[in-house]
């Protein structure tokens, strides 16, 4: 499995506070069939500021790091970028960082209001060549309160990552039913951990895609673990099938007819 939002690195964020806990934490992910995991440290939210440079040279020592300790783990460079009123101002001074090699950032949203300029950033990201993903869609407000909202989204190019603790319940009912909407509507494209430790937040993958095949067939866990090698493999990642809103097929039908 690859996971393509864990918070592995040490001294970043609110994840490992150490070399040894990241250890732990990538020696947890192999026991689960994790075999790649993207680092993605936040980035300016609250007091977390984890730039390219430090992010890139980080990873390069974990990598040598788990090479020495025999772990057969890859950790490659990302960042989980915080969109706040910062960025309205003065986007082209710090680019976000890529996940990989890829031409995908991931983009996490405050949890309670989505910012009213999101369609310029996506814009300005679209005129660079870069896509956002959107991180833990279900843990935002306005997508729990109208989940539809994300398919016009989609249709501009978002790509969303759902979060696997969310689908087995970790954050209470209302998350997971966001969650399972969700991923049943084929309105994300991505599953990840989101891990910060092995306990409180762990990485939960196995679980999450055993969980999907179960309630929504192989075909729909097979779709998000191949997303994730194209990501790895900097690739496109498919947008699949995601299901027309009934509201919007009820404006279609009556434009048909007028």
């Amino acid at each position: 499995m690859i996971d393509t939002h864990c918070h592995i690195l040490p001294m970043c964020d609110d994840g490992p506070d150490h070399w040894m806990q990241s250890l732990e934490m990538a020696r947890d992910a192999v026991r689960q069939g994790i075999t790649t995991v993207v680092a993605t440290p936040h980035h300016k939210k609250h007091l977390y500021f984890n730039g390219s440079d430090k992010i890139k040279k980080m990873v390069e020592q974990m990598n040598a790091i788990l090479a020495s300790e025999d772990i057969p783990l890859k950790v490659w460079t990302g960042q989980e970028y915080h969109l706040n009123a910062v960025y309205s101002k003065g986007w082209v001074k710090e680019f976000p960082l890529v996940l990989g090699n890829s031409k995908y950032v991931l983009v996490e949203l405050p949890s309670r209001d989505t910012p009213k300029f999101l369609l310029a950033f996506i814009q300005y990201l679209k005129e660079n060549d870069i896509v956002p993903i959107i991180a833990h869609p279900e843990r935002h407000l306005p997508f729990i309160r109208e989940p539809n909202r994300m398919y016009d989204l989609i249709e501009s190019g978002v790509r969303f990552q759902l979060t696997a603790p969310s689908l087995v319940g970790h954050y209470g009912i209302e998350v997971q039913q966001a969650a399972w909407t969700m991923a049943r509507n084929h309105w994300v494209h991505l599953l990840a951990s989101d891990a910060h430790d092995i306990n409180k937040r762990g990485f939960r993958l196995r679980e999450a895609y055993w969980l999907m095949e179960a309630g929504l067939g192989k075909e729909a866990a097979s779709f998000l673990k191949s997303n994730a090698e194209l990501l790895v493999q900097g690739g496109t990642i498919e947008q699949g099938a995601p299901i027309v809103p009934l509201k919007l097929k009820r404006k279609r039908l009556i434009s048909i007819w007028r």
